[in-house]
């Protein structure tokens, strides 16, 4: 089983940046969906060691995952690696029971809304780690992208003049304004695209975008994923609490990066 540390280490400190950035609500939101979408994982396929793995082994999972820092998450993780235990093993046999242990035990009241956040985003993290060794969905062409607004955003003008700054480049650009959520989130992960740009013109959708790329890292793991966001917000601050490879200051800029990185993957 591959497994990236570094992408774990990165997504569990951001993960905790949210915790401590966004407002209660918001992080509770954020939990709630990587419990759901964790949970409905199949418990099995065939082939697979998930039915070997006993309630006693998810529930010591659990308990590393709800520790304040990552480290007992990730020895946990080292040793099944040690074992000769496979990506499928873990995800199906841990990842998606641990899920549905965490959301029960949550719903029962026997984790605080500490616990659960630790343990949920220690577990974003794990999974974030599998699926970024994992084998790279087959989706046409390098340069085919997905730009969107941020979910909440009231105009789409300027991701519209990028997308044609890019369709006159060569690109193929999937141009999605004012989807929701669920919408942008399905859609994405029918269609898979190398890259994903998204439109965010104000701090007060900061929330909705978090929430929007942690979706976006669990159904589309390898795409890049960039933000053009308003000129009076912090480059930085976005990309630490977003979880973000790329910030984008202007549309001629953002075709030259991408344009620099699709070249490294051809």
């Amino acid at each position: 089983m591959a497994f990236d540390t570094e992408t774990f280490s990165r997504a569990a400190s951001v993960f905790r940046l949210k915790r401590d950035a966004l407002a209660p609500a918001a992080v509770e939101t954020l939990a709630r969906d990587i419990v759901q979408r964790l949970a409905e994982l199949p418990q099995q396929t065939a082939g697979s060691e998930a039915a070997q793995v006993s309630d006693e082994s998810v529930a010591a999972f659990c308990a590393a995952l709800v520790e304040p820092g990552p480290e007992a998450a990730l020895a946990f993780i080292e040793a099944r690696r040690a074992e000769g235990m496979t990506r499928a093993g873990v995800s199906l046999g841990y990842v998606a029971a641990a899920a549905r242990r965490l959301g029960a035990d949550w719903d029962a009241d026997r984790l605080s809304f500490v616990e659960v956040t630790a343990g949920t985003g220690h577990l974003y993290a794990v999974m974030r780690a599998l699926r970024k060794t994992s084998a790279p969905v087959d989706a046409g062409p390098l340069r085919a992208a997905l730009f969107a607004t941020v979910p909440g955003e009231a105009h789409g003008l300027g991701i519209t003049v990028a997308a044609d700054l890019f369709r006159d480049a060569g690109w193929s650009i999937d141009l999605q304004i004012g989807a929701d959520h669920d919408a942008l989130v399905a859609h994405a992960e029918r269609t898979q695209p190398h890259v994903v740009g998204l439109s965010l013109s104000t701090e007060q959708r900061l929330d909705a975008l978090a929430r929007l790329v942690v979706a976006l890292r669990l159904v589309v793991p390898q795409a890049l994923v960039g933000v053009a966001p308003a000129e009076d917000m912090d480059a930085e601050r976005l990309r630490a609490l977003a979880d973000i490879d790329l910030v984008f200051g202007d549309a001629p800029g953002a075709l030259a990066e991408l344009e620099r990185l699709m070249a490294l993957r051809d």
